[in-house]
């Protein structure tokens, strides 16, 4: 049965909206190395970011903080993750929530992994990386 609070039986809308929807396959976006064996493929809203990242076969993402609220899904394989004083191994469906500012760093188990990392507001920074990565200036 359908939720009828939730979903509304008529949705009004004028045609108007912040940005132009864009459908993309996120291993396919253009990326760059974060450290070896990281990859992070980022896609913009605009108030929020999520990121396709893989890590090969015992890759770290190594401790750093940011100004970004973070959310990190795992949907293959493993991430010991450390977020603060708190450290767990997470496998495909757990997410971690990082408040912006807490020192957190992953490592991926012996299979790899890939993860969804979501971010508000966006990190902009990384189109200057994706850039850099690419060799060209933004």
């Amino acid at each position: 049965m359908i939720n009828r609070d939730y979903f509304k039986d008529q949705v009004e809308w004028d045609g108007s909206q912040a940005y132009a929807p864009e459908f993309r396959h996120m291993p396919d976006l253009d990326g760059f190395e974060a450290a070896p064996g990281v990859v992070l493929r980022p896609q913009w809203g605009e108030n929020l970011m999520a990121s396709y990242v893989t890590f090969a076969p015992e890759a770290e993402a190594p401790l750093h903080q940011h100004g970004q609220e973070q959310f990190s899904v795992v949907l293959s394989g493993s991430l010991y993750f450390t977020v603060g004083n708190q450290s767990q191994w997470m496998s495909p469906g757990d997410v971690v929530t990082i408040p912006a500012g807490v020192p957190h760093a992953a490592v991926a188990g012996k299979e790899g992994a890939v993860a969804i990392d979501m971010f508000t507001p966006p990190r902009d920074g990384f189109r200057e990386l994706i850039d850099a990565q690419k060799g060209r200036s933004s």
